[in-house]
């Protein structure tokens, strides 16, 4: 009986703690690495307000996107949702701790976002059976940011069922999710160019997201697809008939493929394949600026193509590092680069992004 007046009561501590504490905590404690050239403060600022909308516990996982040419000091902002993590159920308005902001839970479309995360925490759900993980990606738009994200998520791969089963299931998790967003299945139209795109992939090769551009107001979706060789990938884009410029694709292979380790390509499909790629590059074992040459190297190309200022490169290197704080519990932020991406659309010049984070780890 008395460890069970233990337990009520620092439950009841914890709930009273989380009550005044929200995601812009961890945004406050990371901020000072924020150099101005990547978020002023003007838009750091609401940044913040876009933070103080989600629990503190909402995430172990966040970062940033900056276009890497443009002299303007903007950045999206992204949430990964992990399945079994507090975030689920905090989305999902289950949490016995902390859940979304009123702010969150009276808008219409949120309404529609939490009934997806009520679907993931129902175990009995095909989104809770399916879906291995979310990303919720917030623009700036404008003079703010738009609190309707775009939606990715990651649909398990099943080992041994041939194309046609792995299709039928993807279907059965479009449909369910277009559902509670708009109350429609999945568009027929843009589900027979996702077949296409899926069943042309080569052997080995596979859909790792599927993202929703729902502030984008437009109907297209986006594939991230991973595993194809650097051999294979024009194949691909002309069997899908994708009706971008091919030797620029070819040149970007050949240009980055000896600077980074392997890529990950975005393709957006809708009643048509869009004129549209762009080319995640990663590096192997993610070192960080401060831990060898390799970063220097690329940035050195990078800026060389008046693709990264020298102003956005210094502040990514300075973002890097490591801190120790002990808000609520003493844990660690760990900032870093993850990747950067280039962007081809058909009759725009290329566009380079950069994609850094913070890992939120508890302290050993």
């Amino acid at each position: 009986m008395i460890n069970e007046i233990f337990e009520s009561q620092n439950h009841l501590k914890q709930f009273f703690k989380n009550m005044k504490h929200t995601f812009l905590n961890h945004f406050n404690i990371i901020s000072p690495s924020m150099q101005p050239h990547l978020v002023d403060s003007g838009i750091a600022g609401e940044l913040g307000n876009l933070c103080s909308l989600f629990p503190y516990d909402i995430t172990q996982d966040f970062g940033f996107e900056s276009r890497l040419s443009n002299p303007k000091a903007v950045c999206d902002f992204f949430l990964q949702i992990r399945k079994g993590l507090p975030g689920a159920l905090m989305l999902a308005g289950k949490s016995t701790v902390s859940n979304l902001s009123g702010q969150l839970q009276d808008d219409p479309f949120w309404r529609r976002v939490i009934r997806i995360f009520m679907a993931w925490t129902d175990a009995e759900h095909i989104l809770s059976q399916s879906v291995e993980v979310f990303w919720l990606e917030f623009d700036y738009q404008d003079s703010g940011y738009n609190p309707t994200p775009n939606i990715f998520f990651r649909i398990a791969e099943t080992s041994g069922d041939d194309r046609y089963v792995q299709w039928e299931l993807r279907r059965r998790v479009l449909d369910e999710i277009y559902m509670i967003l708009f109350d429609i299945t999945f568009p027929d139209d843009i589900a027979n160019n996702l077949k296409i795109c899926i069943n042309s992939l080569p052997e080995g090769a596979g859909l790792y997201q599927v993202g929703f551009m729902i502030p984008r107001k437009t109907e297209a979706i986006r594939l991230i697809l991973v595993r194809i060789g650097l051999t294979e990938i024009e194949n691909y884009l002309k069997n899908i008939d994708w009706p971008g410029e091919m030797e620029i694709v070819k040149s970007l292979i050949n240009t980055y493929s000896s600077k980074f380790d392997y890529f990950v390509y975005n393709i957006n499909i809708g009643k048509t394949i869009l004129p549209y790629l762009s080319i995640e590059m990663y590096m192997l074992n993610m070192y960080q600026p401060q831990f060898g040459p390799r970063w220097g190297e690329v940035m050195d190309f990078l800026e060389s193509e008046q693709l990264l200022t020298a102003e956005k490169r210094a502040s990514l290197i300075r973002f890097c590092g490591k801190k120790t704080s002990n808000s609520l519990y003493p844990v660690r932020y760990i900032n870093g680069i993850n990747h950067f991406k280039i962007v081809y659309r058909r009759n725009s010049p290329l566009e380079l992004k950069g994609y850094f984070g913070t890992m939120i780890r508890p302290v050993d």
